[in-house]
């Protein structure tokens, strides 16, 4: 015996031991590792199926923004009447500086705010995220695995399993036509502890199998892939359509705000010409020029003046409390809208007016929309693509009714070496066999396909009843944006008959020459033109949106801000 083994024995097993310690920590999987691999994994899945679903180049991310995080802490400073609140820079918002305790959005600054603050919104991100972790999963399935190996090695038995990808396999592997490989390496780790350090035991196993009837296609082997990945498309899509919606929904919301608030300042302004006139009517009352019934009808309408402000205040503070919250904001933060917007859009649509006396003139005939909306509409893209799943589902139920018709084949090399005896034992086997089974006994594979055909005649019922739907959304929204239009035409008409109504009844008041009822009723219907005509303003400019949407061809960046309105009868071209 060489002198030197006695010393080479603990620095052996001391090599040993470190290796393994080495080979099981480096393995380990810590929480912090396991985030951050699956966030650039799903995010580097979520980002190349949103650019080729929608084309778009930015990086799909789930994180909240931090600044807004942060406005919604200054805005509760703000709120609690901290004067020095700091607020942050968002980028495509318009700097926020309060005023009068309040921060004033504007419109694009709302749509913004509320594609990285709204609740739904940010669920439909992580809905986007779990499908495209759910796609990774399902490619691991085709991946080659090492995961038993460690374990094999450290085991310090020779017996291994030789099931594919099971404890105990040292490479396991999956093909796309069905076949699978798995092989397994262990090693006897006792004996080259002990004293006989020299001696040791190795097996290596070597498994594969190919189907040839039953499940070897390539399309029934990765249907749970192709499921995965048409998953993962449909979450993009119906997040897509979502930010579509979501903007006509913000759109719609910050307008009825406005529209009440305008609706406050007509009631304020109704108040004061019937405070005027009531303090007239008392003034002829005691000069015995007018009687107490006429003087009381002026105090009956100037009351109920009052109490409309009073109703008005309360609707309009709740609506814009409501907003708020579809921003993702508490419904106390002090945020405010711009009257501006609506000053600007009462400008636009007279502007439209004199330009597009037809309200259909920007859009192309009915037929052509209704083909663009089945094209364009990505919520109907998804139930077609449910369609679609159906008819594959069958095809793989179908597959399941044959025969199960294998090869499989294999070989084991076991291999031991003992010191004391001075000899190594060799034995080596292999192994191939056909392997068939016969599909007399199919009961559940029977049922499952027939329960996929059933599902699939659903799915196609599901796709017309949907296909149906567009066209009628489609159809309800010309005829909206023709009605809307022309209410909107009624409504100018209106508000200028009812202005020179008051002015002509003001003067014959003054005069003498008309009644107390005549000057109330005058008001009365200037008041509800005035409030009539803002609101045909708002329902004509949201037809227009909304007729866009249903068609499917209105666009939202990607910080949730409009896109560039395309001219609708364009959009074939």
């Amino acid at each position: 015996m060489c002198p030197s083994t006695p010393l080479l024995r603990p620095r052996t097993r001391a090599f040993v031991a470190t290796t393994a310690l080495l080979s099981f920590i480096i393995g380990c999987m810590t929480p912090e590792r396991a985030t951050r691999e699956a966030d650039e994994t799903a995010i580097a899945l979520a980002t190349a199926a949103w650019q080729e679903q929608t084309g778009c180049t930015n990086t799909f991310d789930i994180t909240r923004p931090a600044d807004v995080l942060t406005l919604r802490v200054s805005l509760a400073a703000l709120k609690q009447g901290v004067t020095n609140a700091v607020f942050p820079r968002i980028d495509g918002v318009a700097e926020l500086t309060p005023s009068n305790g309040r921060i004033r959005l504007t419109l694009a600054d709302a749509l913004r705010l509320g594609a990285r603050n709204n609740r739904d919104y940010q669920k439909l991100k992580e809905t986007v995220y779990q499908r495209a972790i759910a796609l990774d999963t399902q490619r691991y399935a085709f991946d080659t695995t090492f995961s038993g190996f460690i374990l094999g090695v450290l085991s310090g038995s020779p017996e291994i399993d030789k099931g594919t990808g099971g404890p105990g396999a040292g490479l396991a592997r999956q093909f796309e036509n069905g076949a699978t490989i798995a092989a397994n390496m262990a090693f006897d780790v006792t004996k080259m502890i002990r004293e006989d350090w020299h001696s040791f035991g190795w097996t290596g196993d070597l498994t594969a199998s190919l189907p040839l009837l039953r499940g070897s296609a390539r399309e029934i082997v990765r249907e749970p892939l192709t499921q995965a990945e048409r998953n993962l498309a449909y979450s993009i899509l119906t997040f897509e359509r979502y930010r579509q919606t979501f903007a006509i929904q913000i759109i719609s919301a910050y307008y009825s705000v406005l529209r009440l608030a305008q609706n406050r300042r007509n009631s304020d302004d109704n108040e004061k010409r019937l405070l005027l006139n009531f303090q007239r009517a008392e003034m002829m009352f005691k000069a015995g020029r007018m009687d107490r019934i006429q003087m009381d009808q002026a105090k009956t309408d100037l009351l109920a003046a009052q109490q409309t402000i009073i109703a008005t205040q309360q609707s309009y503070e709740d609506e814009l409390d409501t907003f708020k919250m579809l921003l993702g904001f508490s419904p106390e933060s002090p945020l405010a809208l711009d009257d501006n917007e609506l000053a600007k859009l009462q400008e636009a649509m007279a502007a439209r007016a004199e330009i597009q006396p037809d309200a259909l003139s920007a859009f192309p005939v009915e037929e052509t929309a209704l083909a663009t909306a089945i094209d364009e509409r990505l919520d109907l893209a998804v139930t077609r693509g449910d369609l679609e799943d159906s008819e594959r589902a069958v095809t793989v139920a179908a597959d399941a009714l044959r025969a199960d018709l294998s090869v499989e084949g294999g070989g084991t090399y076991n291999a031991t070496k003992d010191k004391r005896k001075n000899n190594v034992d060799d034995v080596v086997e292999t192994t191939l066999k056909l392997k068939i089974t016969a599909p007399w006994d199919r009961r559940k594979e029977r049922n499952a396909y027939r329960t996929a055909l059933i599902e699939l005649a659903q799915s196609q019922r599901a796709y017309e009843e949907a296909s149906d739907k567009v066209k009628n959304e489609v159809r309800a929204g010309y005829r909206s944006l023709v009605a809307a239009r022309a209410t909107y035409a009624n409504a100018v008409e209106s508000f200028k008959v009812a202005q020179m109504r008051a002015k002509s009844i003001e003067l014959f008041m003054q005069s003498g020459r008309s009644s107390m009822r005549d000057i109330l009723e005058s008001e009365s219907s200037l008041l509800r033109a005035r409030n009539e005509l803002c609101s045909a303003v708002i329902s004509w400019h949201m037809s227009d949106l909304g007729l866009r949407n249903k068609m499917g061809i209105f666009n939202v960046a990607t910080d949730g801000s409009l896109a560039a309105l395309t001219a609708p009868a364009e959009v074939r071209n």
